[in-house]
């Protein structure tokens, strides 16, 4: 099957509630591409897991309008499959006949050619194997592995995953999205994953929308959004998952309101343009601020073409009058920064 593409237009949703109605999706537009990753993120009752539901036609909407190229809408639900975070195995029969699931389910017997193919997925996942075992004979990584040949099965254009990596542990995790992207190399196939981990995010997707209470809060490429990103929700989702945040017993002393004898704290966003120029060293020199370090990170993100580098870095100073002239500085040599206001450390 050809990759799908996707278009959803001011997209409404609700349920019933109290003899009254609650909305779980407002507003939602969005277009995803054609063989790309994209990662739908958020805390828990964002409405993702809805959202994804809403395009497989598992959940009706109340308005607004989704569009999936190029097939039809009749062939548009044999182009989607989707992958569980449950895995959603049938105990008693064995893992080729849980991949050949899809078949038999539309009712057509199944021949040596679908055999065939079955085994060729399962050679695909690293489960030639494991054909004849069943499910409870299995780990958790290799009954995803598992629910993944059988996604393919039917050759869909758009796979959609539900948290599929959240019950799995890190390495098993690692394992199975290096497979995932595997698949939308190999296949082609556009995928739309729910994730709450932003590692997640950052491991596989080319596309990230952030979402919260129902709404698409920020969305761009994933290297845009982690590297400066403009929603509270994104800058929490990040700090999270990412090593970027304070140690709670320093950020328990930060007070927002200025305070005599008080030190300014500060956090500084570096991207691939400043991370390797010797910015902080320039400040000290030029403006006679000089900083101690309270904590940082830093990571690399990947996309088709090259790395990308960026990091956090908390700092503390004692301000003077040329501290302003400083922050105004590292901004403009694509240093991000964020006041988060004050301490004393004795």
């Amino acid at each position: 099957m050809s990759p799908l593409s996707i278009i959803i237009t001011h997209l409404y949703k609700s349920v019933p509630k109290e003899g009254a109605s609650r909305i779980i999706l407002q507003d939602i537009s969005l277009s995803i591409y054609p063989s790309s990753i994209t990662a739908l993120i958020g805390r828990s009752g964002a409405g993702k897991s809805t959202l994804l539901r809403c395009l497989n036609g598992l959940d009706t909407i109340d308005s607004g309008q989704i569009s999936i190229t190029p097939k039809s809408e009749t062939q548009q639900r044999l182009d989607i499959a989707m992958i569980f975070q449950a895995y959603t195995l049938l105990s008693r029969k064995t893992v080729l006949q849980n991949v050949c699931l899809p078949i038999t389910l539309q009712g057509a017997a199944l021949t040596e050619a679908h055999t065939q193919k079955a085994q060729q997925l399962l050679a695909e996942v690293g489960l030639s194997d494991k054909a004849g075992s069943y499910p409870s004979e299995l780990s958790g990584g290799q009954r995803q592995r598992v629910a993944i040949a059988r996604a393919l099965m039917l050759d869909p254009g758009l796979l959609l995953c539900d948290e599929l990596t959240s019950a799995l542990d890190p390495k098993t995790t690692v394992e199975i999205l290096a497979l995932l992207k595997r698949v939308n190399k190999d296949h082609g196939v556009t995928i739309v994953l729910v994730t709450h981990d932003m590692d997640v995010v950052k491991e596989v997707a080319d596309t990230v929308c952030v979402m919260d209470q129902g709404c698409i809060v920020e969305q761009g490429s994933v290297i845009d959004v982690l590297m400066k990103p403009k929603h509270p929700i994104t800058r929490q989702l990040i700090d999270a998952t990412t090593g970027g945040a304070l140690p709670g017993f320093i950020s328990d002393r930060i007070q927002t309101n200025k305070m005599p004898n008080a030190d300014i704290v500060l956090k500084l966003i570096f991207t691939e343009e400043s991370s390797t120029k010797p910015i902080i060293a320039a400040v000290a020199t030029t403006f006679n601020v000089c900083f101690s370090i309270i904590a940082g990170s830093l990571d690399n993100l990947s996309d088709q073409q090259t790395n990308h580098m960026f990091g956090h870095l908390w700092v503390s100073c004692t301000p003077n009058d040329k501290l302003d002239a400083a922050i105004h500085y590292m901004t403009d040599h694509g240093v991000g920064v964020e006041t988060l206001g004050y301490i004393i450390w004795e």
